[in-house]
């Protein structure tokens, strides 16, 4: 008789074989047969394989170890989807995307002042309205005038349009659709040529992979299949599709990038073909393969004798599609770069550049490329010793002109981009002027400009953002400015936004109201000096709620940016947001209170304004805005002053108040937060000047 063998006896690699063919439930009861098993049950290579299959989560490095398995069970529940920033295309997805209309208060200077509305857009990130069929949302990325959602059944959805800029009220969630000849996967329903296990954004086009290899792309709702006219894809799989921002791109298994041009720049293959094969719902594209990328590495390669240009150039690890260039790097180490012309004149194919310098600036013989990430004409490298090295087109161009010219002279290197050892950078978003970083702590923080202060920071709008660092720019009616020296986080707890309502009041009364205009002026100093010491503050914010071990309340998986806006996918846990909440109550609400507080915002220009939701209603805030505004200015000729007349007014009857609209309408619900009765901050300044004011200095 054959001896029996336990489970516990099989050695650990026969375990590992035998993981993938368990469910999740058991799984779990598998490992707690014994104490010895019990030890498996965070395996974060079960946890990896099982979420990603399950939800479609693309791979990426912020989710480590036994962070796999704490995701698994949070996204069932937990998920949350954020975007902030211009709406003008309806491309956040927000409940008002209409115009905000914009009136002018009693304390806004008239003299030479035009009065104006303008799209509603969103400086504090808000969740948009995403329909109960969406599911589990897996994946978010940004477009030029689109936000778009990949499902964990693989459908893709967007808020917004393809191109622009076309002003419009759309806000709706559309899902990309398929034609007719191939059925659409559904929650209930697997379809392999329709379910999407990984996409790309571009400025103005989607593409999409499929489960049995097709390559979908989208430049309006209804979808397309591409076909390559003059390469052969037979026994060659596609690996992944890379969307850019005049070009797209797919990498091939054993034949290399290859990019197209937009179907719309007319680069589909003429002769009588296309219009058959746009019948046949597939289109026909030239397209060009960069040379040398085809390498794929295998035992019997001997890179050693071999001085072919794939070998040199090694085996592509990554790659991404820029305004006119595809940056791509190789398991040798390097970082090439490739122009995108099209079409490509068969006589004069130019070899890929190598940019020298991205891993000498590490300073580190061991260091190794990890990532690379990028978008439009910035992009950046990550290193296994967690360095982030950034680059533009610039450093392109100039590579590319030293490669004419045969010059090695003073060639640009990359920017090292600086970060916490305790909170290292994981991804990088760009945008068309603005930015963010993801961090390994699920925090995102931001930098750069955000035009026509849209709020593409994510740091609240006009009225606040200068309480977080952000300087005006360009004029009254220009951008705001992130100083590079501020690190500034992103905040996705509404009380946090009133807590800076509340100090943005503060700041006008009489004792605070010197310094408060130093802020609202733009004063870099002080308001570099005040956006630290929001971030401070703001930093504790959940201070005795979560432990440092711990996940915050907020835990964003990922951040996408494109043109002026911003996306996030975030885990937001309930209790622990609730939790820190209520630990800045100074007083216990009356029964069933609203957190919610309405209160009427002025920007720095002197601009009160409401988001009105009735076309009705704003026809007549506009004439009676209007018509105030001509009172307002005949009053002014007359010499009277109606503005000085009016804040006299107000001032009065918020100094007998002693408190803000929105902290006496909590008042009267029992709501009272800690921060009731501080000043507004008097600070030190960078140079050690002094804000002025008679409160003491807050250090």
């Amino acid at each position: 008789m054959a001896p029996t063998i336990a489970l516990t006896d099989l050695p650990s690699d026969i375990l590992y074989s035998i993981f993938p063919y368990l469910s999740a439930a058991d799984f779990l009861s598998f490992t707690t047969v014994t104490k010895s098993l019990h030890t498996y049950h965070e395996d974060p290579t079960f946890w990896h394989a099982l979420t990603r299959t399950t939800f479609r989560i693309p791979n990426q490095p912020l989710l480590q170890g036994a962070r796999w398995q704490w995701l698994y069970k949070k996204l069932l529940t937990q998920t949350r989807l954020y975007t902030w920033g211009d709406n003008k295309s309806g491309n956040l997805g927000h409940e008002n995307v209409g115009r905000q209309t914009q009136r002018l208060s009693p304390r806004a200077p008239v003299h030479g002042r035009v009065w104006r509305t303008e799209a509603g857009s969103a400086g504090w990130p808000k969740e948009p309205v995403v329909s109960e069929d969406v599911g589990i949302v897996a994946d978010v990325q940004c477009g030029g005038w689109s936000t778009t959602i990949l499902n964990s059944t693989g459908a893709i959805y967007m808020y917004g349009i393809f191109d622009g800029p076309r002003p419009t009220g759309q806000g709706d969630l559309r899902r990309l659709s398929f034609p007719p000849a191939y059925p659409t996967t559904t929650k209930t329903r697997y379809e392999p040529s329709t379910a999407i296990q990984q996409y790309s954004t571009g400025r103005s086009s989607v593409l999409g992979l499929s489960d049995d290899g097709k390559v979908w792309m989208w430049e309006s709702v209804m979808g397309f299949q591409i076909k390559l006219a003059h390469v052969d894809m037979v026994g060659n799989k596609v690996d992944r599709v890379i969307a850019g921002w005049d070009r797209n791109s797919m990498y091939v298994l054993n034949v290399g990038i290859i990019y197209w041009a937009s179907v719309q720049d007319s680069d589909v293959v003429r002769g009588g073909r296309q219009e058959r094969l746009a019948v046949a719902d597939t289109m026909l594209v030239d397209a060009v393969t960069i040379p040398g990328t085809s390498y794929r590495r295998n035992r019997n390669n001997d890179r050693s004798s071999d001085d072919s240009l794939e070998a040199r150039i090694g085996q592509v690890t990554h790659h991404i599609v820029l305004e006119s260039w595809i940056v791509f790097t190789t398991d040798l180490n390097k970082v090439f770069c490739y122009p995108t012309i099209f079409p490509m004149p068969a006589f004069s194919v130019p070899e890929p550049i190598e940019l020298t310098g991205f891993l000498t600036a590490c300073q580190s013989e061991t260091v190794q490329i990890r990532d690379l990430q990028g978008s439009f004409i910035r992009f950046a490298v990550f290193t296994t010793g967690g360095a982030v090295l950034t680059a533009d087109k610039d450093l392109l161009n100039a590579f590319h002109d030293a490669s004419i010219s045969h010059s090695v002279r003073d060639l640009p290197s990359p920017v090292l981009l600086h970060s916490s050892p305790s909170n290292p950078i994981i991804s990088l978003a760009y945008g068309d002027h603005h930015y963010h970083a993801l961090h390994s702590t699920g925090t995102i923080t931001s930098y750069g400009l955000e035009p026509q202060r849209c709020g593409a920071l994510g740091l609240g709008n006009r009225l606040i953002s200068h309480l977080r660092g952000v300087t005006l720019e360009g004029g009254a009616f220009g951008g705001g400015r992130l100083p590079s020296a501020l690190k500034a986080t992103i905040w996705f707890e509404p009380l946090m936004q009133t807590w800076l309502q509340d100090m943005n009041w503060a700041a006008s009364q009489p004792e605070a109201r010197e310094r408060g205009r130093m802020v609202l002026s733009g004063h870099v100093g002080a308001c570099e000096a005040m956006g630290r010491h929001f971030e401070r503050k703001g930093a504790r914010w959940e201070e005795g709620v979560t432990k440092e071990d711990e996940m915050g309340a907020y835990f964003a998986l990922k951040v996408a940016s494109a043109g002026w806006h911003s996306t996030a996918l975030v885990l937001v846990d309930e209790d622990k947001a609730e939790a820190a909440r209520n630990s800045h109550l100074a007083r216990s609400p009356s029964p069933a209170p609203s957190l919610a507080a309405s209160i009427p915002s002025v920007d720095s220009q002197g601009f009160a304004y409401e988001v009105i939701d009735s076309p009705g209603e704003q026809l007549m805030l506009g004439i009676q805005s209007v018509g105030q505004w001509f009172w307002d200015v005949g009053r002014w000729f007359l010499g009277l002053t109606a503005r000085d007349a009016a804040r006299s007014q107000q001032e009065g009857e918020n100094q007998r108040e002693g408190r803000s609209l929105g902290e006496r309408e909590r008042d009267t619900q029992g709501i009272v937060y800690d921060w009731s009765k501080e000043h507004f901050p008097r600070l030190r300044m960078e140079g050690g000047e002094v804000m002025p004011g008679e409160i003491e200095v807050t250090e």
